[in-house]
Parts: C-alpha cells; structure tokens; sequence
C-alpha cells in the first residue's frame, strides 16, 4: 500500500517505520518540520515529498501527532480531494475527532489510539486501538510488526475512548507524581517519598528527576488533557479533574 503519515514525530515515525518494514510505501511532507523530525523520516525509512505528490499516491493517510493540530491536518488533506483511508492517530475527544471526520468527506474514516511506547517488540506492547468500518483494513497494514492492532468498535469514537480512558490513568498517574515530588521538595522530604517506593502502587516514586524527566513531553501532553477534559464532559464526568492536572503540564512546559 502507499501510505503518507502527518507527522512522524517520536510516535508517528515508529508506526511508520513498523509499515514500511512491512514492506509499504511510506513517504511523508519535509515542508516545514525540523531537522529532529528529518532525521527521525529517514531512520525510518521514510520518503520525503511535496504535499501534492505524497497525497496523490496516497491510499491510505495515518495522522500521527499532537494533538492541537489533528484537525488542521485533516482540513489540509481533505481540501486536497483525498479519498483513499483516513487513519486519526490523535487522543481526540468527541468534538474534535467529529471536526476531524467532517474534514475529510471523502474518505473512509478510521478512528485510531495508540497506548504504550513507540513499536520496539519490547516487553511493553504498543497497542493501536481502531474503531470505525474499515478498521479491520487498517489493522491488516500493521500485520506481522511490533504493533499489535486491537480493534475496539464499529464506529469512530470507541478507539478514541479507550485511548483517552488509559492516557488518562497513566499520564494523570505521572502529573500527581510530580505534584508529589514538587511538594515533597518545597517541603525538604524528598527522600522520605522516595523511599515509599517498595509499595507495589508507588512505581513512579522511583526517581525524583521525573518532573525534569517529563518537562519534554509537557507541551504536548497539556494539549491531550485539554482533549481528556472535554472527553469527559461529553461523558457525564469529571472534567474538571483533567483540567485541573492540565495545570501541571502547563506551569512545567
């Protein structure tokens, strides 16, 4: 299959690498991205082309990156007559991914979440949720790699709830842990928390340095609590929850 993904950041290129090991045509758009990004497409094995020329061979469109810019990107694609699959990578919530689906009018629609690292075959698996009519299609593009494809619905929106449902747990876990180590610090008791560690429920206790660890990721995991709070909302939850912890991506970004 010929296959351009938008944008392969440290996720994205991964699912791309893993498609064109597959034996895929991959090719990607250089226009504007940084030479992190470049270098990450060509570890890959990744084609770099114009926007025209990658979408008009294109069969198949994986959307993978932050989340603040899903949308722009399926506006791009669709205003170019794409109608081949769509895949939307991003942990989205209900608005957004329906903003992202009526962008592309042409095309068959999937809904997909990716939990866990990027694909190494590690003992960590990366599962790449998808929902919506031609998820089996998708999941058939990643047969036989590091990733494992678990479809979860039959209309978009399921992948994207049983992403958001993880991420919020995980990464709800890891902003109370540096809220822990920050008041542990104003507090002069870091080594007091740290050593509460040999609980089985205290893993992320292990390193006082996660709040510098995580410094790197903040800016784009504030944008996906965004999304998780109004993902909640829609559900008749707690939004304010994630709103809340939204403030420790900010204040660390």
């Amino acid at each position: 299959m010929r296959i351009t993904v938008f944008h392969p950041g440290a996720m994205g290129s991964r699912l791309a690498g893993e498609l064109a090991s597959a034996g895929h045509a991959v090719s990607w758009v250089p226009d504007g991205r940084s030479q992190a990004t470049v270098e990450r497409a060509e570890v890959a094995g990744l084609v770099g082309l114009p926007f025209a020329e990658a979408l008009a061979g294109a069969e198949v469109v994986l959307c993978s990156c932050a989340p603040q810019g899903a949308v722009e990107i399926a506006r791009q694609v669709g205003s170019a007559g794409f109608t081949g699959l769509y895949v939307e990578a991003n942990p989205l919530s209900p608005a957004s991914l329906r903003a992202a689906q009526d962008a592309v009018p042409g095309a068959t629609f999937v809904d997909a979440g990716v939990v866990g690292p990027p694909p190494s075959g590690g003992s960590s698996p990366t599962h790449l949720m998808l929902s919506g009519a031609a998820a089996d299609d998708v999941a058939e593009l990643w047969a036989d790699t590091a990733v494992t494809p678990r479809v979860v619905g039959a209309e978009p929106g399921a992948a994207s709830a049983a992403k958001s449902a993880y991420a919020l747990y995980n990464k709800g876990k890891a902003a109370l842990a540096v809220l822990a180590f920050q008041l542990a610090e104003k507090h002069g008791v870091t080594d007091a928390l740290v050593a509460q560690q040999v609980r089985a429920d205290a893993g992320s206790l292990r390193d006082p340095q996660l709040p510098e660890q995580l410094r790197s990721v903040a800016w784009r995991w504030g944008p996906e609590f965004d999304e998780l709070a109004e993902t909640l909302d829609d559900a008749g939850l707690e939004g304010d929850a994630a709103r809340a912890l939204r403030q420790v991506w900010t204040k660390l970004s």
